[in-house]
Order: structure tokens, then C-alpha cells, then sequence
């Protein structure tokens, strides 16, 4: 569910011809809008979800899923995500991937599924089936995935500039294209493991 300040944020860069292009998919290449008003500074990253995780699909394995859950825990903490330059907490974070827990089970889950196993199996042919049929068709129509993340911080002091620090963590990540507002003025910038920092 959306949080109120960021449909107010994502309105503050429609208003001034920001486009959110999320549909937008290239592998290799992120985005990142930042927008500043007052003592609020709002932070959307987009990131194809082939170069955050490796994979574009719901987590298939154990390996998988860990990392899907220690990115989103990252991206929850931001930790080695985003640097502000300033004196700056963090107040809000939203993103896209879903932490998943197949480990904490309660007895009576376990016991349900064990009940229900036998009427399973004999559909399991018939899943298969559709699960082939389906993976055809995503190969096909070849549906890449984006992984969002927003960020608000509440700044004390005046804020001149930003790092993404993401990019030593995922190296096929090349660049991330940036878009700022902000009281100072706006601009484009492209950032880059080389060039992390986007000043204004």
C-alpha cells in the first residue's frame, strides 16, 4: 500500500515533467529520481531485477530466496544503498520485493499440508503441465521484472548531494540514469560505479 507522501512526491515530479519510467527495462541500467522540498528529500530507485538479484522470476531455490530476502532487508535498512550528504534520518522506506519465510511453520501447517498431500499429487500432473505451458509463454513474451524502492529522509541541514553505493554489489549494474529538483535548481546526470556521486 502506497504511503501518502510518496503519491504526493510522485505528483511533485509529474508536476514538473518528471517522467517515472518504470515500465522501461534495460538491463544494466537503473533509475533514480530524487526530489527535495523544505527539509524533505524523496529518493525513487529502479532497478532491473536481473542485475539486483540475478534473476527475474519468483526465488526457485533456497540460494534464491535468501538473496531475495537479505536484498530486501538491505534495501529496508538502506544499507549500502544509498549515502546522503547531510545531516539526514530516514522516516520512510517502500520497496518491491516481498520477504519470504518458508522455515517458521506452525505444527498445524505442517499438518495440513501432510493431509492434503494425497489430494495434491493428483492434480500435480496437471500443473506440471500448466507450469510448462506458462514458462513458454514468459519466455515469449519475455517479461522483465524492475525492482522500486523509495526513500524519504527528513534533513536537517541542507543537502547538496547524494552517493549510490549499490554498485559495488552488483556489478553488471553499469549505470543508473539520475534525475534531480530540488530548491536549487534540476538537472540529468548519469551515474556509474566510477562516478556514484550526484551533486546539485
Amino acid at each position: 500500500m502506497k504511503k501518502p507522501y510518496l503519491a504526493v512526491s510522485l505528483l511533485f515530479f509529474s508536476s514538473v515533467g518528471f517522467a517515472v519510467n518504470a515500465q522501461q527495462h534495460v538491463h544494466g541500467q537503473g533509475e533514480l529520481l530524487v526530489s527535495q522540498e523544505g527539509s524533505m528529500l524523496h529518493l525513487q530507485l529502479v532497478l532491473p531485477a536481473a542485475d539486483a538479484l540475478g534473476f527475474e522470476h519468483e526465488p526457485e531455490t533456497t540460494e534464491q530466496l535468501s538473496s531475495q530476502n537479505l536484498l530486501a532487508e538491505r534495501f529496508t535498512l538502506n544499507t549500502n544503498v544509498i549515502d546522503v550528504e547531510g545531516k539526514c534520518e530516514l522516516v520512510g522506506v517502500e520497496h518491491t520485493l516481498e520477504a519470504h519465510d518458508d522455515h517458521h511453520k506452525s505444527d498445524h501447517e505442517d499438518a495440513h499440508e501432510a493431509h492434503s498431500g494425497d489430494h495434491d499429487e493428483a492434480h500435480e500432473s496437471e500443473h506440471a503441465l500448466h507450469k510448462e505451458h506458462d514458462e513458454h509463454e514468459g519466455h515469449e513474451e519475455e517479461k522483465h521484472q524492475n525492482i522500486e524502492v523509495e526513500y524519504q529522509f527528513h534533513c536537517d541541514d541542507a543537502v547538496y548531494g547524494i552517493t549510490v553505493t549499490l554498485f559495488e554489489s552488483m556489478p553488471s549494474l553499469s549505470a543508473i540514469q539520475a534525475q534531480w529538483i530540488t530548491e536549487r535548481g534540476q538537472g540529468l546526470s548519469e551515474l556509474s560505479a566510477r562516478q556514484p556521486t550526484l551533486r546539485w
